[in-house]
């Protein structure tokens, strides 16, 4: 088995033997057609909205004693300039530079740079449309971390995503310097989130690596579970959240960031069980404030 990696990012710790840190509950802000957002590509937005959906997100990950950060998502550069900004002055959480354009991604890194924030950011990610430019733009601006997407369609097992790693991916590691990404295992539809676990966990034994996935994104493919109520299907993210955590999930993206309270909850109760047994039975000192002592005092 590999030496488990650690990354710091800002004050979160992710990585590490399961249980030491509690995982990082990730929710998406300025989504797409995100009802806050009027001009996607402006960037503009209500911002007393969004201002609210921030600070509880902060209260939350306190409360609770879980670990969560911010998904950023911009249309354009100027976008995620804006979001960027105005999220970072608002919460010292992580932050995802995230866009499906590498143009706004690289503008996000840019943005960071400028405000001082490159040590708690997180650039998601890099994939098989990652441009050169990007690529020389990280060796400039280097971020507190770098997701990648492992996930091969034509070979969608833990064999398929640990070649990717090691075939595609840690070369352009190397290549811009960092030890150790975060690792995206990509979920295609519902009952894939089962080949998650196991790419999870594949990942994790062989490289050591931090790794998780965005099981939220099969969700509004589950119309049988859509149509029982909203209840029913937030009890179903929370036991996909719960599942990919039990296998060793370090990075589990639970969807809207208007989620954010059912996931700090159910994130915190499995931190409990997941951080006691890491303290007892293979000795490590949990941080202050782990969920282990917040959820006694709710």
């Amino acid at each position: 088995m590999a030496n488990f990696h650690v990354l710091k990012i800002g004050d979160t710790i992710i990585g590490g033997p399961m249980g030491s840190n509690t995982g990082l509950a990730v929710g998406s802000i300025f989504y797409d057609k995100h009802s806050l957002v009027s001009d996607p590509f402006a960037g503009e937005f209500d911002e007393n909205r969004a201002t609210e959906l921030v600070d509880r997100v902060n209260k939350l990950s306190k409360k609770y004693g879980v670990q969560m950060a911010f998904d950023i998502i911009a249309a354009s550069p100027e976008a995620m300039e804006r979001f960027l900004e105005f999220v970072n002055a608002r919460t010292t959480l992580p932050l995802f530079i995230n866009a499906s354009e590498a143009e706004a991604r690289m503008a996000g890194l840019e943005a960071a740079a400028k405000l001082g924030i490159l040590n708690r950011v997180i650039y998601a990610s890099l994939n098989e449309d990652t441009e050169d430019e990007e690529l020389e733009l990280l060796c400039r601006q280097r971020p507190a971390a770098v997701m990648i997407l492992a996930s091969d369609v034509s070979n969608p097992t833990p064999e398929g995503s640990c070649e990717m790693i090691e075939n595609y991916y840690q070369p352009m590691l190397k290549e811009i310097g960092v030890e150790a990404p975060i690792v995206d295992l990509g979920t295609m539809d519902p009952p894939s989130i089962g080949l998650n676990i196991r790419q999870i966990q594949a990942v994790r034994e062989r490289f050591g690596y931090p790794a998780g996935c965005a099981f939220s994104n099969c969700f509004p493919q589950w119309t049988s579970v859509s149509q029982l109520g909203r209840e029913w299907v937030n009890l179903s993210l929370a036991t996909a959240l719960v599942a990919c955590r039990a296998a060793g999930a370090d990075y589990l993206h639970y969807g809207i960031i208007e989620k954010a309270a059912v996931a700090a909850h159910v994130s915190a109760t499995a931190e409990v069980f997941y951080g006691f047994a890491a303290q007892e039975l293979d000795g490590h000192k949990l941080p202050e404030g782990h969920a282990l002592w917040n959820m006694f005092k709710l």
